[in-house]
């Protein structure tokens, strides 16, 4: 749950996750992947304006210096509501025209921001001394050392940025994410005309030009240059992106397949082979610039995701369609307060006698909402009924983690109204790490019965009627907050509907560290979960699949209308 009146996020959308420079606290959203389209759409100062200045210059040469600490979280109890606390505290970025410096020299960024992001991961994250995961420390050397040995052949930034991506996707961790810095330079995107999709069983063209040598829409690839299609893509995308094994990851990114930034160890091909109208076909690739716009325009068109747009609303008699975009406690705050009113109106919940919770492209955000809709569905006493949880909490004990964690708690305490409970929360950690720390231990279990859940000023009765289907319709996008809404609301009786989510690790609440050059920042895990139900990076998959368009409301509308009909399985608890 977020303190009231300074929760805040920004979402990535379509352009590339970067660090904001302003002054003041605010409140990040941790997405998975850090960006629909991250590293490929970057509206920033031109590389030839601007780059960053060199750690031993001095202020006095400065042309500008922004400096800003921002920090984040979203909450979660004992009884495994996510906390996801992200507390940062940034140095200045400076900038200085091109021609009073040297050139970048790439290999050495590389080189230091490689160290520098596994000195961080090593020190910080519980992984490298976990005992339930041994593999991890080699598993962190060896991405190292694949960084460094990639170094000599970096010219530019995009070797830099995708050796660097490299390294993080080798994590196959959504919380471990690296970022682009204002200032950093521009990655210039390549196209054929056309973009494929993942289609669930092949890469399709989804997207073209309106030109007679490229593939038609639907057209099956194949092959290019003699590498079969899955292994194109693990190597163009999944390498760079991590979690290929995800449906998620695939339905989310497939559509990258066809783009090129610069990745010098994934060059474009320039032959391919397509299937459709009965015959196989071979196409020469000819690559163009692609612009800003037109890259958004058709990349929307290789993703099978659309979000909704929050708020109660009856599509059909009988059918309540609770819809919430997204769990993000700033931008959305307002109208998830104005759901949340609408189902206060229990005369309206109970007439229901089919329930929809429709998730569609909500990439999480804070868990309070989750739990805030089951209670005024199923009421407080289901919510008590819940078994418990057999879940417990490691973080890692690290200096630096610590000066997270009381920054944050600094942050609580400016505000005018700050949240009991999750300063007290802080406190707990303070205390325990701190000693933890005085001992020179790797690990502190945070005490079970530390977090005293709040007294319900207003205990809510159940409002659903007794045997009212309930179904949690999700796609690939639902992650973080959007996950935990399942882990909720699936034990209660809903059923999920739709296609199969996102996934994440059992590391978390993330700490961010700029890294040497200030091109980057890296997301880095700070404790992790044992005995959670859900696993690691272990999505949902529907007990009922939708094949059809996730755009098109009414007929997800039908079609859910039908399930409650047909299938007995759903009925509610």
């Amino acid at each position: 749950m977020c303190p009231r009146g300074w929760c805040s996020a920004t979402t990535p959308g379509s352009g590339p996750a970067r660090n904001s420079t302003s002054c003041g606290w605010r409140l990040l959203r941790s997405k998975g992947d850090g960006g629909h389209q991250a590293d490929l759409i970057r509206s920033v100062p031109s590389y030839a304006r601007s780059v960053p200045i060199p750690q031993a210059m001095t202020p006095a040469t400065c042309a500008g210096m922004i400096s800003g600490v921002e920090s984040a979280f979203t909450a979660r109890s004992s009884d495994m509501h996510r906390i996801r606390l992200l507390a940062t505290a940034f140095g200045a970025a400076t900038l200085l025209p091109l021609a009073a410096i040297a050139a970048p020299d790439w290999p050495d960024h590389l080189r230091d921001d490689a160290t520098a992001f596994h000195a961080a991961v090593q020190a910080s994250h519980p992984g490298p001394v976990d005992p339930a995961n041994p593999q991890f420390a080699a598993h962190l050397d060896a991405g190292l050392a694949r960084a460094l040995a990639r170094a000599d052949g970096v010219t530019d930034f995009a070797g830099y940025w995708w050796a660097m991506r490299e390294f993080q996707a080798g994590f196959d961790d959504g919380h471990v994410q690296l970022s682009t810095n204002d200032g950093a330079p521009e990655l210039p995107t390549r196209w054929p005309g056309f973009l494929t999709r993942w289609s669930g069983t092949a890469h399709v063209v989804a997207t073209r030009l309106d030109a007679p040598d490229l593939p038609p829409v639907g057209a099956r690839l194949v092959a290019c240059d003699g590498i079969a299609a899955e292994a194109l893509a693990a190597d163009r995308i999944g390498r760079v992106r991590g979690r290929w094994h995800l449906e998620a990851q695939r339905v989310s990114h497939g559509g990258r397949l066809f783009l090129d930034a610069g990745d010098p160890w994934a060059p474009p091909p320039s032959h391919c082979r397509f299937a459709y109208a009965g015959r196989e076909k071979d196409v020469a690739l000819t690559w163009r610039t692609l612009d800003n716009e037109t890259l958004s325009t058709h990349f929307a068109a290789t993703r099978a995701l659309h979000g909704t747009t929050t708020g109660v609303r009856t599509p059909t008699a009988g059918q309540l369609w609770i819809a919430a975009a997204s769990f993000d406690a700033d931008a959305d705050a307002d109208a998830l307060n104005t759901l949340l009113r609408a189902l206060d109106d229990t005369a309206r919940v109970g007439d229901a006698r089919q329930v929809v919770l429709d998730l569609r492209g909500n990439g999480g955000g804070s868990s309070h909402w989750s739990r805030e809709i089951a209670r005024r569905l199923w009421g407080d006493a289901a919510l008590a009924a819940l078994p418990p949880t057999e879940s417990r909490v490691d973080w890692r004990v690290d200096a630096a983690n610590l000066e997270a964690i009381r920054e944050f708690g600094g942050m609580l305490r400016a505000q005018p109204d700050p949240d009991a409970e999750l300063l007290h929360w802080v406190e707990v950690i303070d205390r325990g790490m701190s000693e933890a720390l005085a001992r020179g231990d790797e690990l502190w279990r945070h005490p079970v019965d530390a977090e005293k859940a709040a007294a319900q000023v207003d205990a809510r009765p159940r409002a659903l009627g007794t045997g009212v289907p309930v179904y949690v319709l999700a796609d690939a996008g639902c992650a973080s907050a959007c996950l935990d809404a399942l882990d909720l609301w699936l034990p209660l009786g809903a059923i999920h509907v739709g296609g199969e989510t996102s996934a994440d690790t059992v590391y978390m609440d993330i700490r961010q560290q700029p890294l040497p050059s200030g091109l980057a920042t890296a997301s880095i895990p700070m404790k992790v979960y044992r005995g959670r139900s859900r696993g690691h990076n272990e999505p949902y998959r529907p007990t009922h699949a939708w094949t059809g368009d996730f755009a098109d409301e009414s007929a997800l509308s039908a079609w859910i209308a039908g399930l409650a009909k047909t299938a007995p399985e759903a009925g509610a608890r």
